[in-house]
């Protein structure tokens, strides 16, 4: 909490997933300078075989490079906002049957 303390205070705060229409939540806070945001993705119930699915963010500067603390893949604002990152998990399009 102390480290990201300033961006949850003085940060723009976003919901992109509504908790109350969706069986997924999402939210995300941006500094104002536009150069750190956090997101924060919650699924209420586990879905088999789902499809995949993309979270697209907002908030973010088109022109600057965003890490992302799962990938070691550096991403401008511009391809998190329109491309979104992927958030389903393992089990989304597999095939386990050895063909």
């Amino acid at each position: 909490m102390k480290e990201y303390r300033e961006l949850i205070q003085f940060g723009t705060f976003y919901r992109l997933c509504s908790p109350f229409h969706e069986n997924d939540t999402a939210w995300m806070i941006v500094s104002k300078d536009q150069s750190a945001a956090i997101v924060g993705y919650y699924r209420v119930l586990r879905q088999i075989n789902a499809p995949y699915r993309r979270l697209k963010l907002s908030g973010l500067n088109p022109e600057f490079m965003y890490s992302v603390s799962s990938k070691k893949d550096l991403f401008y604002g511009q391809e998190l906002m329109k491309v979104g990152l992927i958030i389903s998990d393992s089990s989304a399009g597999e095939n386990n049957d050895g063909s």
